[in-house]
This record gives C-alpha cells, structure tokens and sequence, in this order.
C-alpha cells in the first residue's frame, strides 16, 4: 500500500481510509499534525484553488464550530486568490456586512435584520409568521447568532475579500427601503424622487406591496440611467425585498412543514439568481467562496436523498449547487463540516438539541479517529460506508450522500457546541 493510499486499494477498510487518506488536525490549533498531513492539506488547496467557486457547506447553523471551518478554508483561500464571499444571509444583510468590511464601523452590524434590527419594520403590519415557523421565529437565538456572527466578520476583514454578498431573503422585507436611501445619499433630487416612487402604502398586503415595488422599477431605472452601477444595485435591492415579500405570503401562513415546500423552492431559486449576479460580474482572478447549509450545496441533485420534509428547494427545485455545478457548468470545489456529537441552540421547540447519529454514519465512522480531520473524497472512500453515505445533520436528520460525487473535503470534528451565550 502507497503513502497516498490510492492505488492499491480498491476497497479500503475504514481504518485504511482514515490512515492513508486524513489529514490529521491539532485539536487546539486546527493545524496538520505532521509533514505527511501537511502535504496531504496541500493537495486538497491546489484542487480548490484551481476552481472558480469553492463551497463550504456547513451541516448546522446553531454551532459554535461553524466559524472555525469557515475561517480554516478562508484563511488559506485568501492567500491564493483573491475572494469574493458569499453567505446564505439575507440580500439586505450582506449589504450592511459588506459595509462594515469595507469600514470597520461596528454601527453596520447593529443594523442588520437577521441580528435583531427592527427599524426598517413597518408600524402598520405584522409580518412575523402565523404558521409553522413561528414558534421558531419566536425563539430564534438573536443575540448568540449576532455575536457568533459579528466575531466571524472581524476576522474576515482582516483578510480583505473583494466583495462580501447576501443572497437569501431579506430578514426584514422592507430593509432595502434604508439600503436604496443610503445609496443615494450623494443625488439628493434622486432620492427624493425614488422615496415618492417607493412610499409605502397605509394598509397595503404583503402582495400588494410586492406588486408596487415591482411596478416601481421601470421609472426608478430611467432615474438613475446614467449611472449603471447604481442603476444595478438599487434593482437588486428592490428585487431582494419583492421577493421576500413573495416568499411571505408562501411561508408565513403554511401550517406544516409539507405546506413549505413552495415557499422553499422559491426561496432557492431567488439564491440562484443572485449568485448568477455575482458570478457574471466577477473578475477572471477572483475566486467565489458561498457558505451556507450543505444540502444547498451538493453538485448533483440526483446523488443526495434527505429525510426533511421541506428542506433546500422543497424537493419541487434544483438546489442551488446543483445549478452553479450542472446548470451554469462552473468549476466546483467542495467542502462540508461533517462532525460526531455535541449540541445546538436550534430555535425549533418540536426538534432535538443534542446530536444522535447512527451508527452506519459517516458521522460515527469519523468519530473513531478521535481528532480533527481533512479528508478527501474523490477516491477510495470504503464501501463499508454504504452507497450512499449517511451523513447526520440538523435536528438529527441522515442524508444519503454519493460522497465522491458532492464533496471533495470532509472537514470533521470530533465534537461541537452550541453558539455561545451572551
């Protein structure tokens, strides 16, 4: 058997895998625990610096770890090439981050929706959701995701990316009202103009305050025609909250988890066409990192089966990774965060905290090394495993991953913990 542990090993054992395939990481410091696990992370950066879009597919939200995979990839990313980000965050949100990255000014962050923000809120309607989701929305952990979050970004400014982009539903639908504003800061007759244009309607629905926005664009594009640029991104801004409020009335009523699936596929076809804004108007140099769920992210829709009932496009659309890799032709590189046990502050009150999965899991598998892991995918992954892969994620649900199919990378961790208190 060779030091690379391909070649004379069509079907290794588990403990083959890990021994002549895994990087092994310091559990303290994250870094290869000898030159062979070094040279062995080295091969896996040529493979993803070499892609135009890396994905980083986290398989939990709710966890403190998630951070620490980001920040793995995007620190060694950034000394190659230089990046554009890219997060399942709302349009409006990656706005004001990308505001704060470019400033520094903490102010940015107070006033992002997903964090808690409120101001852009209407006073005349209550948007929250009356079905399914709001139980969860209720017991959303605000503060221990904004703290999370806010930490993250500190360090990702220190790696200066070219742009940084939301491309998820608004968290407030009305925040691209403050976002056009600010924009125009600088053409006071315009703004002044596009606020008559855009003002808000006493009593007005949902649909009928999408159904304005969307009749506004086409006057509010004549305004601002000598500028493209701006032009472009007030559009998208407009767009972001239209949609979102479209995605509302789909969500918000739903009374099960089954009655979500419209709203899902909605939802991720709005991220496909925002990440097809960002990838046309990218430079040849730049390289996309996009960070969000992992099953939003997987290469071919047709090697990934999940138990959720109305998870990433409702089983009614292509995912978003199926459409960058098999629609848009894009060259992919990823990597999920697979981890063993440990808990999550998951706002759902029906679904578990504490992690359980079995046995037969990549997940258990794992978990025997005992230490943190990098390990490729592309060959030589044990059929012990089973074909498909079990891979557990949020709320303890198993997807059934064609794992050299999706993932490059397995990132694993023995252990995780929930987003810290503040």
């Amino acid at each position: 058997m060779n030091e690379t542990g391909n070649a004379d090993r069509a079907d290794p054992t588990l403990a083959d895998w890990i021994r002549h395939d895994a990087a092994r990481l310091s559990a303290e410091s994250l870094e290869p625990q000898s030159p062979t696990d070094a040279a062995r992370i080295g091969r896996l950066l040529d493979q993803a610096s070499a892609a135009r879009v890396v994905v980083l597919g986290e398989l939990n939200h709710w966890i403190a770890e998630k951070t620490l995979f980001r920040l793995w990839w995007l620190e060694r990313l950034a000394r190659r090439r230089p990046l554009v980000l890219a997060e399942e965050l709302g349009h409006s949100d990656g706005w004001r981050v990308s505001r704060y990255l470019a400033t520094g000014a903490t102010a940015w962050l107070d006033r992002v929706p997903t964090f808690g923000w409120h101001g852009d809120d209407r006073a005349d309607r209550d948007d929250r959701p009356t079905g399914v989701l709001r139980a969860s929305f209720d017991r959303y952990p605000v503060a221990r995701f904004k703290s999370a979050q806010a930490a993250f970004y500190r360090q990702v400014r220190a790696l200066a990316p070219r742009a940084f982009h939301g491309i998820d539903i608004n968290g407030s639908a009305g925040a691209g009202y403050a976002d056009i504003a600010g924009r125009l800061d600088h053409r006071a007759a315009d703004q002044s103009r596009i606020a008559t244009l855009l003002a808000r309607r006493p009593g007005e629905s949902v649909l009928e305050e999408a159904d304005r926005l969307a009749n506004a664009r086409g006057a509010i594009d004549q305004l601002l025609v000598d500028d493209p640029g701006l032009a472009e991104a007030v559009t998208a801004d407009l767009i972001a909250m239209e949609q979102t409020l479209r995605y509302q009335a789909l969500a918000h009523p739903a009374p099960d988890y089954e009655s979500l699936r419209p709203a899902m596929a909605w939802r991720e076809d709005l991220m496909k066409r925002a990440v097809d804004r960002i990838l046309d108007r990218m430079q040849p140099d730049e390289q996309l990192v996009l960070m969000a769920h992992a099953l939003h992210l997987v290469k071919h829709d047709d090697g990934v089966t999940s138990s959720a009932g109305a998870g990433p496009g409702g089983s009614l659309v292509h995912s978003l990774g199926h459409h960058i890799a098999e629609v848009r032709g894009e060259r992919v590189f990823s990597s999920w965060f697979v981890y063993g046990a440990g808990e999550d502050c998951q706002p759902f009150p029906d679904l578990p905290n504490t992690c359980a999965y079995p046995a037969q899991s990549l997940n258990a598998a794992l978990a025997t090394a005992a230490t943190p892991l990098l390990i490729g995918t592309t060959d030589g992954t044990p059929s012990a495993l089973g074909d498909p892969v079990g891979i557990g994620h949020l709320y303890n649900l198993v997807a059934r991953v064609d794992l050299a199919r999706q993932v490059d990378a397995v990132f694993f961790l023995p252990t995780v913990t929930p987003l810290p208190d503040v």
